[in-house]
């Protein structure tokens, strides 16, 4: 299994309606029986005479993933056959996708045991792509790509919250204040997606009280801090992926260094050297160093906020040049370093989702806002223009130009 070097790391239901043919209540009762008879046998013909259509599965995969991939593959070249075990969300976009599906498919695997089941990329020998997960109730396909682009793992927008801990070595990361808050969307439709920085600094109106929106973490965990994001800013978040400073180091040192274009300098610091703007390759303490320095960042701490958003764009791009077999590799490197409340099945779905968005095409915003001082100490006040962008970004991830 090959491993990645990098972290990324971002959706609707589709339901089948059937059509049904009303009888007109005036008709013969003598010519009734006739017609009904044959339109019957006109239209049950085709089932009794084409013979059904199969796919099957070989090549480097486990017997369980590969029945359970045949059975899918198998239903989307002809269903007649059982429909497998998966939601309505899935069933129509894997119809709608140009597959390569002879009746023999060759594939080759890479998989990941992870907390709360095993995930697993699976590509054909043409280059198409599944996504699969299991956990505890057999392998179940949760995402597709074509060779030729395009595809579907999950619902869109996906959107999930981000957090940076600023916890020191020794302190727990989960339960202290928040350095960074980001919520990344992604479409893979159409390799698209926002990342928003919220100013860690924040002001905000919380059922607890007014506070910093850094101190919602510190006070009640990651749990309530994503609970505070869906019910003040009205974000339909998926979930939350945290790290703290000595996770993230560790993280970066598992994964290499990081190719960055930084669009401008930053002067020396009190504890470390500054930053030269350009193309240029952070070692995992001056990834750690750059993501944390605002004193001499225009705008501090929403200047912060989007270097925050540039890093993370960096290992976006390098995780895109890595095989998508590195998907799985990664998971487990993330899960070493990172605490989710994402199951395997959101996490595989998201890291493919990160194979088809083009890193162009993903807008790295703050969230607007003034600062000043509230309660003894410097805040953020955010702008009259948050409320509206936050709004245009729940409804489908995206920023309106």
């Amino acid at each position: 299994m090959s491993t990645p070097r990098t972290i990324a790391s971002l959706f609707a239901a589709v339901t089948l309606m059937a059509t049904a043919c009303s009888a007109g209540t005036e008709a013969p009762t003598t010519t009734a029986p006739t017609t009904t008879t044959t339109a019957a046998t006109t239209t049950q013909a085709p089932t009794t005479t084409e013979p059904l259509r199969s796919v099957a599965v070989t090549g480097d995969i486990e017997p369980a993933l590969a029945t359970a991939l045949g059975r899918v593959l198998s239903w989307r070249v002809d269903q007649r056959n059982p429909e497998p075990a998966m939601s309505d969300a899935m069933a129509a976009p894997l119809l709608e996708l140009d597959l390569d599906l002879p009746e023999t498919v060759e594939v080759a695997t890479a998989m990941a045991k992870l907390e709360g089941g095993t995930v697993a990329i699976v590509r054909t020998a043409a280059g198409d792509v599944y996504a699969a997960a299991d956990e505890g109730r057999g392998w179940q396909i949760v995402g597709a790509a074509t060779a030729a682009g395009g595809g579907w793992f999950g619902g869109e927008p996906r959107m999930v919250l981000v957090l940076g801990s600023d916890a020191r070595p020794g302190q727990l990361q989960q339960r202290f204040r928040a350095d960074s808050i980001h919520v990344l969307t992604a479409r893979a439709s159409d390799g698209d997606g926002t990342i928003v920085g919220f100013p860690r600094d924040s002001w905000t109106e919380t059922e607890f009280g007014t506070m910093k929106l850094s101190s919602v973490m510190a006070s009640r965990g990651p749990e309530v801090m994503t609970d505070v994001m869906r019910e003040v800013f009205d974000l339909p978040i998926g979930g939350y992926v945290v790290t703290g400073f000595k996770g993230f180091e560790e993280l970066m040192w598992d994964l290499g260094g990081l190719p960055i274009d930084l669009p401008r300098g930053i002067p020396t610091q009190e504890f470390w050297a500054g930053f030269r703007s350009g193309e240029q390759t952070l070692s995992p303490p001056r990834v750690l160093q750059y993501a944390r320095t605002r004193k001499g960042v225009p705008g501090g701490d929403l200047g912060r906020s989007m270097n925050q958003g540039t890093v993370m764009l960096a290992m976006l791009r390098l995780m895109q040049a890595n095989e998508i077999f590195a998907i799985p590799g990664f998971l487990k490197i993330l899960e070493r370093h990172t605490w989710t409340d994402l199951p395997p099945s959101s996490l595989i779905q998201l890291a493919a989702t990160a194979f088809l968005l083009d890193p162009e095409a993903i807008e790295n915003v703050v969230v607007p806002g003034t600062q000043g001082r509230a309660g003894g100490g410097s805040v953020v006040f955010l702008d009259d223009e948050a409320g509206p962008m936050l709004a245009d970004l729940a409804d489908d991830g995206l920023l309106t130009p």
